[in-house]
């Protein structure tokens, strides 16, 4: 057994390029998810992402040159795949890279030198697969397989926010329902007249999942929900507009009637009615520009502010738009941590 274990540039890219988008966001009190899980049996080198409602799992084989590597798994993540990604993308796609995983660091050594990447292997990452045993469970392996083109998919996109789907299996057509909306997707044919059974397609991940211990989870509570938090879930422009200037009031008379001797309290009760007036303005522009756009993205709001893991969605779109939303929050706590501290009498 080594303990380096030997894949190409090209496979390590598809494996990264695969899982990207279904990683967790960072700064929503998941750390154990929100990376990319790197596990090798000694076979393949694995790779899986969840963001709690999607589940990935890519996977490349070794080249691991004298026999099988020794298995590892660890987790790299979110703010070190840009810098693996880069550093793979750097290589031609035959090159080989050797990966050998530390207690907290995975080294990958290639033609182009050595990346040390900080990772972690002891925090409780789901048992994946047991997940996928557990979705496999009530389905006959006898039941053929129905083959779609992954590219089309997208096109259903705007059928609406939740659409329901409803499929009879082998030849038949995916039906697509929305709000007003409906649609058929065909299947890919299968080139021979029988289609592959359930076990037959999954015959070649027989390896990589091993056995059926019988355990059961569920998708829907395999990571824990970040905390939940109180936040207004108007769901209307009008119930919107309402919130907003009852908070931009509020807010207004609290900062009247706070003491000045609490610039804490000043600080937030402005902050608070500055950004519930913009916010109303901005939606009645909206409404004048787009009152279509205005009552969808209303709608959209509130079902993020109900599931209460509005940060997620802050730090991804911080990060989409050139931020750096882990400075903020590192200049806030030294910004916490240098204010003189008032002793209780």
């Amino acid at each position: 057994m080594t303990s380096a274990t030997t894949l190409t540039a090209h496979n390590l890219a598809r494996l990264l390029q695969a899982t990207a988008p279904h990683v967790a966001a960072e700064g929503i009190g998941l750390d154990q998810i929100d990376g990319v899980r790197f596990d090798s049996d000694g076979i393949h080198l694995h790779a899986i992402a969840t963001d709690r409602y999607t589940v990935a799992v890519a996977r490349a084989r070794l080249q691991t040159a004298g026999g099988a590597s020794e298995p590892f798994a660890r987790t790299v993540h979110g703010h070190s795949l840009p810098t693996l990604r880069a550093w793979v993308d750097a290589h031609r796609g035959d090159a080989a890279l050797n990966l050998t995983a530390e207690a907290d660091h995975l080294v990958l050594t290639g033609p182009r030198g050595t990346l040390r990447i900080p990772a972690t292997g002891t925090e409780d990452f789901f048992d994946w697969r047991k997940l996928v045993h557990t979705t496999l469970a009530d389905r006959p392996a006898d039941e053929p397989c129905t083959r779609w083109t992954s590219r089309l998919w997208e096109r259903w996109q705007h059928a609406g926010r939740e659409i329901t789907t409803w499929h009879t299996g082998g030849t038949k057509p995916l039906l697509v329902l929305g709000a007003d909306f409906i649609g058929l997707q065909a299947p890919n044919r299968p080139a021979t007249e029988q289609a592959q059974t359930t076990a037959e397609a999954l015959d070649a991940w027989k390896a990589s999942l091993g056995p059926d211990t019988g355990q059961r989870l569920d998708l829907a509570t395999v990571v824990p929900d970040p905390s939940p938090r109180e936040y207004p879930t108007a769901t209307t422009v009008p119930q919107m507009s309402e919130e907003l200037l009852r908070q931009t009031l509020n807010s207004t008379h609290g900062l009247v009637n706070a003491p000045s001797s609490d610039p804490g309290a000043i600080a937030a009760y402005a902050l608070s009615g500055v950004h519930a007036w913009s916010a109303y303005r901005l939606l009645a522009a909206l409404m004048q520009a787009d009152p279509d756009l205005a009552t969808a993205t209303v709608a959209d709001l509130g079902e993020q502010l109900e599931d209460g893991a509005i940060s997620e969605w802050a730090w991804e779109a911080a990060t989409d738009a050139g931020h750096d939303p882990q400075q903020w929050i590192t200049a806030r706590a030294q910004d916490q941590a240098a204010k003189p501290t008032v002793a209780s009498s």
